[in-house]
């Protein structure tokens, strides 16, 4: 080995060396402080480009999960109002059977006409209040062809991209009013309305369980979708993680070799320094 001393290549060596091993340390001390195997762009970069585009689709299911809870909670909004609905209805059939009876009279009648169109009323006044987040559900508002805004229903968006009928669809809810269930004209002022009134009942109550089937089947639906968003998110953080997270086992490994060497280079770089003064010695 010769010897110089305006250059000295074996220290030259060893500091690049010892520069890679620091630049090593560093990234393991990163990966463990972080918990990422990827905390910068060049790191790995498409890694990184791919599991970017993972992290988008995770929070938008995460979101979607989140509108189709939203949806059930409307939807039973609904249905809970349309089970006091059937409370009325039910009461109401029964009191038109009661004036069906030719037993009673006129003013007998007139008594139970009061209560009748007390409750009919009252149908029109749960199907007017009950609104969720501000939407009327049960009004006709978002009936089938309802004229308005609501008209084509209320849009649940339930998916991560824009596909009608895949990521977003229509539901729609009936009127449930008085009106709407053909109440309107219904009384119980002979026996020959009372009677009519039975069949008439028994038509909006055939509409609004009609109804709640539907809301029921809405539900339903909402809560499949929900299992199959988390099913789906769970997998793609999963394949995320694989991309992107550290494993803290392998980096403890790296760190504490790389420690090593950097120990071991620190201790050659003072040797490989020392080597000119060598030249001391041949110099007497």
């Amino acid at each position: 080995m010769s010897l110089r001393i305006n250059q000295n290549p074996l220290a030259i060596g060893v500091h690049r060396t010892l520069m890679n091993t620091q630049n090593s340390l560093d990234q393991a001390v990163t990966r463990l402080s972080s918990g990422l195997r990827i905390n910068y762009a060049w790191d790995d970069p498409a890694g990184l480009a791919v599991s970017e585009k993972m992290r988008a689709q995770i929070s938008s299911m995460t979101e979607a999960e989140r509108n189709a809870n939203y949806a059930i909670n409307m939807l039973a909004t609904a249905e809970g109002a349309l089970a006091t609905i059937d409370e009325k209805l039910i009461r109401m059939r029964a009191l038109s059977v009661e004036a069906s009876n030719g037993t009673l009279t006129s003013l007998d009648r007139g008594y139970l006409d009061v209560e009748f169109q007390q409750l009919k009323s009252e149908i029109t006044r749960i199907a007017d209040v009950t609104n969720y987040n501000g939407l009327h559900l049960i009004d006709g508002t978002y009936s089938q062809g309802a004229a308005g805004p609501g008209g084509q229903g209320i849009k649940l968006h339930i998916g991560t991209y824009n596909v009608s009928n895949q990521d977003f669809y229509y539901v729609n809810l009936g009127d449930m009013t008085a009106s709407g269930l053909g109440l309107s004209s219904v009384d119980l002022t002979n026996t020959a309305t009372a009677q009519s009134a039975i069949d008439t009942l028994d038509s909006a109550i055939n509409i609004k369980d009609t109804e709640r089937t539907r809301i029921g089947s809405y539900v339903s639906r909402l809560q499949a979708t929900v299992q199959n968003l988390q099913v789906a998110k769970e997998n793609i953080v999963a394949s995320e993680s694989t991309i992107r997270d550290a494993d803290m086992a392998e980096e403890m490994s790296a760190f504490t070799r790389s420690q090593i060497l950097m120990q071991s280079g620190i201790a050659m770089q003072a040797q490989a320094n020392n080597v000119p003064s060598m030249v001391a010695g041949l110099l007497g």
